[in-house]
């Protein structure tokens, strides 16, 4: 059954709302190869591929469906808000990575976090900005000054450049089936870990033996425990429920990635009830899918 329902896919939203063609947040993550991987970034464990971000799918994403657009960065602010004033006139832009813990219309969200989100801008005047905020805020307001230090803020670790926006979509190229088989070869060079970062965690197989080895042995810290309660293991369950939904012509790669959001998404309990003991054995689990995942992609790439 094709889950439907709320889940932290910022920026597969906040494109879906400005591309200005019927597609829907699912596919456009589908199309990020996010599904195909697990990394470590410091203290967070991140059901995504070794290397993998937001900007890097989108790139993907858009470069699949053949749509041709525009990335800005800007050094002076003056610049980049009178650009953003002057976009939006001609409909929503495409703004992100913002530091979300400066977006104050959140509840909770008064200092930097490091943590990044997406948004539709709608509108701007002297004294505000107006957005579709993803997380739940539809035509959600700040003032100028605030949205400005979270768009230009320094403390999204991936981030190319300040004060980024996405503009001039062109009309997508093909049907969705089309688009999916194409991202495969993606897919697997991001589940064979190509793309890890030097000196980083180990990520995919590796990477999850360690985290079961932490969960069993009650080693994880406050701050692991708390990302994945409250992020990583919906949004790993999420992005693996729609790959398996896109996948469906390719019956024994979407059951092995319709398993592994099962085992992601079933952790979410343990997880609440600090029962790392049950969370490790999934871990472990899910490690052994991610090895037949990627002898999946093989046979199917050759």
């Amino acid at each position: 059954m094709t889950y439907l329902g709320n889940s932290p896919s910022c920026y597969a939203n906040t494109l879906a709302m400005t591309l200005g063609s019927p597609i829907g947040p699912p596919l456009v993550e589908v199309l990020t190869s996010s599904a195909f991987g697990y990394q470590r970034i410091g203290p967070l464990p991140l059901f995504d591929p070794p290397g993998w971000d937001p900007d890097q799918g989108l790139d993907q994403a858009l470069r699949i469906m053949g749509v041709d657009h525009e990335r800005r960065t800007f050094e002076d602010p003056n610049e980049a808000l009178a650009t953003l004033r002057r976009l939006t006139t001609g409909g929503p832009v495409f703004a992100g990575p913002l530091e979300m813990g400066l977006l104050r219309h959140q509840e909770g969200s008064d200092r930097p976090t490091g943590a990044d989100h997406f948004v539709a801008v709608l509108d701007v005047d002297d004294d505000r900005v107006m957005m579709h905020d993803p997380r739940g805020h539809p035509f959600a307001t700040l003032p100028t000054e605030d949205f400005m230090a979270a768009w230009g803020s320094d403390t999204i670790g991936y981030a190319r450049g300040r004060f980024p926006l996405r503009t001039g979509f062109t009309v997508p190229v093909g049907t969705a089936e089309e688009w999916v088989a194409a991202s495969l070869p993606d897919s697997l060079t991001w589940a064979e870990g190509d793309e890890a970062i030097p000196n980083f965690p180990p990520g995919n197989e590796q990477g999850l033996t360690e985290l079961a080895e932490e969960a069993a042995t009650h080693a994880l810290s406050d701050l692991t425990a708390d990302v994945l309660r409250n992020f990583s293991l919906r949004l790993g369950a999420r992005r693996r429920s729609d790959a398996a939904d896109a996948l469906h012509n390719v019956p024994e790669l979407s059951a092995l990635l319709r398993e592994q959001g099962r085992l992601i998404g079933g952790g979410q309990l343990d997880a609440i009830d600090s029962d790392w003991t049950a969370l490790a054995a999934r871990f472990t689990e899910v490690a052994e899918l991610h090895t037949q995942i990627v002898v999946a992609l093989r046979s199917i790439v050759a």
